[in-house]
């Protein structure tokens, strides 16, 4: 009788350990913060290269005092200064910045060949540091006739709570619309491409574009379709999903069986 009492006590226990084990488990593996860091730099890097695209072209870019552009289109290559300042200042897309974003460029945008570098001095996007380097090669054109870009980009964001989290990608760019228009509201983009990065967490992660991300440069949100799949290291595969093409912001990401959407910043 002693001798099963012990064995049903024992049993209880390490039934108790194993639901312990499976629910923390469980809670691990539904975990969405690299599917929420990859989305982050995803965002930020992009709009990054919408301001520099602005201040390239002075197309509305600037409300009052700042940015300052200051541009060298003498040297080789030429290079371009965007200062926000050294306190927090309110863009005219809604988000804060101060610091330097660093711009050197090869050739025309269009122009096949031509190599296009930015770079930071001390720039914070709503209060997160941004660091590292994007870079855009012109392909040229392809059998299409759309010009395609490879973006490179080794970056790392860290937030007001000094948590970092790197976010490194090899992407190809396609030029889908409006390549022939000399406004930038009707350029639409196809994305492919793999990412790879540190979580704020610590833990890496590896991302593969499944579906093209359609970008529409006339949408605020920028992504407006498209799915990456996100695989944490020693998790089960997590999937951002952008949408079916509204401009809404919305994104869903899915991990077992289980979803959230949340919405992205402008």
């Amino acid at each position: 009788m002693k001798k099963t009492i012990i064995w049903v006590l024992t049993l209880c226990l390490f039934s108790t350990l194993l639901f312990s084990s499976c629910k923390k488990n469980k809670e691990l593996d539904t975990d969405i913060t690299s599917a929420e860091d990859q989305s982050e730099g995803e965002l930020v890097y992009d709009q990054i290269f919408k301001q520099v695209d602005q201040a390239a072209g002075d197309e509305g870019l600037k409300k009052g005092a700042y940015p300052i552009i200051t541009k060298d289109t003498f040297a080789n290559p030429k290079t371009m200064r965007i200062n926000y300042g050294t306190s927090n200042y309110l863009c005219l897309d809604g988000n804060y910045r101060r610091g330097l974003i660093l711009v050197s460029w090869t050739g025309r945008y269009r122009d096949a060949g031509t190599a296009i570098q930015v770079g930071f001095d001390g720039f914070y996007q709503n209060n997160n540091l941004v660091e590292g380097t994007k870079s855009i090669t012109n392909n040229g054109p392809n059998a299409l006739g759309e010009l395609s870009y490879t973006i490179v980009v080794n970056g790392k964001i860290t937030n007001p709570s000094l948590q970092s989290h790197s976010w490194n990608s090899n992407r190809t760019r396609t030029w889908v619309a409006g390549q022939n228009t000399l406004t930038a509201l009707d350029d639409v983009y196809e994305i492919t491409g793999t990412t790879s990065g540190t979580n704020r967490n610590g833990i890496n992660y590896a991302a593969q574009i499944t579906t093209k991300l359609r970008v529409e440069l006339a949408c605020d949100w920028r992504i407006v379709s498209g799915v990456i799949e996100v695989t944490p290291e020693g998790k089960n595969l997590r999937k951002i999903d952008f949408g079916n093409g509204a401009c809404n912001g919305l994104v869903t990401v899915s991990v077992n069986g289980r979803t959230k959407t949340f919405s992205r910043k402008k």
